[in-house]
């Protein structure tokens, strides 16, 4: 597909999670001095590039889908920018890495603090852009977390997962070590969510305020819906994981007909 072809309405969701925010500087994203990075981040920048160009490459393999770059403006001590507009800005300003892609095909969304949220908001987001929810969804993020995604986030969003692929890039090794990855995500994400497999209360409710999440916010994205769809995403936002935070939300869900094929 070339960037003057015609473009077919989006059927296909990417996301590309994101992980920190360009703050803007003259190399473009390279420098990690342009960066508002954790201090265990450093090094990691060429990974959160990797991340970026893969999902401009689905997006020119797969020109019926809509990218998505998700992350709310968890930093606002350093800047009130998001982490998704700082993705989609570095790779407007690296002219989309040479990619023949549409930018009108390129978005971010700008409300979540977590994984969970990255891909529920996004999806959301797709379906108030395109009007449908998506056929098939790509998730873009570490590899050390996919078992979080396909295991957890996938069961609690009820999102069929056989529609939903998952590519993994990690930082090399000479930055942080597969071991140190493994017992990271089993301390502080893997182990948590399966314990509160919708990110309330506890260590991830503490993350989410940290990053600046409010609830006000779940009425703000309500606003793109309307009747009964409005309400059962509304049952959905609004769930705590029943009485041991692991049990799955039992309502009605608007992207169900996709698991039935009706």
């Amino acid at each position: 597909m070339t960037a003057d072809s015609p473009k077919p309405t989006p059927t296909r969701l990417i996301i590309v999670c994101c992980h920190s925010i360009w703050l803007g500087g003259p190399t473009n994203g390279h420098d990690e001095a342009e960066w508002a990075l954790a201090p265990f981040q450093h090094g990691e920048v060429p990974t959160f590039i990797e991340h970026i160009k893969v999902g401009l490459r689905i997006l020119d393999e797969q020109p019926d889908s809509l990218l998505v770059f998700a992350g709310g403006p968890t930093k606002r001590e350093r800047t009130e920018r998001c982490e998704g507009e700082s993705y989609l800005a570095l790779a407007a300003a690296n002219a989309y890495f040479s990619f023949p892609i549409s930018p009108n095909f390129i978005t971010h969304e700008r409300d979540s603090t977590d994984s969970y949220q990255n891909i529920l908001f996004s999806l959301l987001l797709f379906r108030s852009i395109t009007m449908a929810y998506p056929t098939h969804i790509t998730v873009i993020s570490h590899q050390f977390k996919r078992d979080r995604f396909l295991d957890l986030h996938v069961r609690a969003m009820r999102w069929p997962s056989n529609e939903m692929t998952y590519i993994g890039l990690d930082p090399p090794e000479s930055v942080t070590s597969r071991k140190e990855l493994e017992e990271g995500e089993r301390a502080k994400g893997y182990g948590p969510w399966k314990e509160a497999l919708y990110g309330v209360g506890g260590l991830l409710g503490g993350k989410r305020l940290s990053r600046g999440w409010k609830v006000e916010r779940v009425e703000e994205i309500l606003g793109n819906f309307e009747g009964e769809e409005r309400e059962m995403i509304r049952g959905l936002l609004g769930w705590k994981g029943g009485k041991d935070g692991k049990e799955v939300y039992p309502g009605q869900l608007p992207w169900d007909q996709i698991r039935t094929g009706c």
